[in-house]
């Protein structure tokens, strides 16, 4: 099977209409809470969020809803030229500058493009998380009243060399983006259009797989819906943010796990029987146990754990020296599943990629801990996926989320 990567003819704010074009986008539906939601919703009347998160009513029925009213107000938009489609079909690159925890500033840069769905078996594209179905039937909901994708989802391309990448950083540095914005959701954003050369990165894309680095949710909605609508021409193809994981300019954190409701004997308890599992070492301060685990990055499995009496633990698994588990693996299996015996819901499980928020949120609670990780190896992630295998939700954090609203994809005509 190969991969099928084409330009399209995107849905784009129209600037002549809404004027600047940071008072319309928003980060991805999934991040946003409730006042960051009305905040955007203040901001400007066109703001995407009123499209990817439309609210109920308790007068909502079966025909008149917060998804048909996303769906309405997408098509006054259309009509009254407040988006507007491009007359070519084209891919679009979109480039963030950030500056991620670590102190380092990153350039990231994304192909916007159309991909062919592929259900998972064909192994062409690949997902690394398992799946809720409460996100889909909402997702599901929202692209059968709109027909569109709102979005794209964060996929990564490997490309040792650089062919890919080559042609659209050549392009940027000769042309003009079409848009730019300042700072806004942890970066700058810019965006170009290009309809050249588009052959050529088709076919460089066609013996490349696709790893799905965000929007598992998205992706098998979009494969129900495909199915829905028999497969109809455009109901095939899905828009993708595309990255190449080599790039230098791809930052990923780590995702620390949270677990709150203990009882302080139950924290007790565990912390007792960690050396029957692991070789523990106690470090004096957040700092050290960082260094530690940093130190063992790509080398051998490490943990840190925090508890509410302001201890900091390294904890160095005692496996088999042949174990190929990675961190994030082996954390849930021996430690989440094992140790703690909790459920991965909300109610027991939260996360954060800042390490200093994590030990915040022990210090003002009750019965929390916090287990903290190194990030986990895009390359090792890709080889699980390749293998059939599926890694613990939030295995993976791509720093910064990318914005929603620059160009929308319509499945219809």
């Amino acid at each position: 099977m190969e991969t099928t990567v084409t330009p399209f003819r995107g849905l784009r704010y129209n600037p002549n209409k809404i004027g600047d074009i940071a008072d319309v986008i928003a980060p991805p539906y999934d991040v946003i809470k409730p006042d960051e939601r009305v905040a955007l919703e203040a901001r400007h009347p066109a703001n995407i969020i009123r499209l990817i998160l439309s609210q109920p009513r308790d007068t909502d029925t079966d025909s008149e809803n917060q998804y048909t009213r996303a769906a309405a107000l997408m098509d006054t938009w259309i009509s009254d030229g407040t988006f507007v489609r491009d007359r070519t079909p084209s891919y679009y690159i979109y480039a963030q500058t950030f500056t991620a925890p670590d102190g380092i500033t990153y350039t990231r840069r994304a192909l916007i493009a159309k991909v062919k769905l592929e259900p998972f078996e064909n192994r062409v594209i690949f997902p690394h998380e398992k799946t809720h179905a409460g996100p889909k039937a909402d997702r599901l909901n929202l692209m059968r009243a709109c027909h569109a994708n709102l979005s794209p989802i964060f996929v990564l391309y490997s490309d040792t060399a650089g062919d890919i990448e080559e042609i659209t950083d050549t392009f940027t540095k000769v042309t003009e983006p079409l848009v730019s914005v300042g700072a806004a959701f942890g970066s700058t954003h810019q965006l170009w259009r290009m309809d050249s050369q588009t052959r050529e990165i088709q076919e460089l894309f066609t013996d490349k797989p696709l790893l799905i680095a965000d929007g598992h949710h998205r992706y098998e909605t979009a494969l129900a819906f495909r199915d829905e609508m028999h497969a109809r021409a455009g109901y095939n193809y899905m828009m993708m943010n595309l990255v190449r994981m080599e790039s230098p300019g791809l930052a990923v954190l780590a995702i620390h796990r949270l677990i709150q409701g203990l009882n302080p004997n139950k924290i007790a308890h565990i912390v007792a029987k960690l050396p029957e599992a692991f070789d523990v070492h106690k470090t004096d301060s957040l700092a050290s146990l960082m260094e530690h685990l940093t130190a063992r990055r790509g080398k051998k499995n490490a943990f840190g754990l925090y508890t509410p009496d302001d201890s900091y633990r390294l904890l160095l698994p005692r496996v088999d020296a042949a174990t190929t588990e990675l961190d994030v693996t082996l954390l849930q299996h021996l430690i989440i599943d094992g140790l703690f015996r909790i459920e991965t819901t909300p109610e027991h499980l939260s996360y954060t990629a800042d390490a200093t928020e994590a030990v915040a949120y022990v210090k003002n609670g009750t019965g929390r801990v916090a287990l903290l990780m190194n990030p986990t190896p895009v390359s090792e992630v890709l080889d699980v996926a390749m293998a059939g295998k599926t890694m613990p939700q939030k295995s993976t954090y791509f720093y910064p989320k990318m914005a929603t609203g620059f160009v929308l994809n319509l499945l219809r005509n």
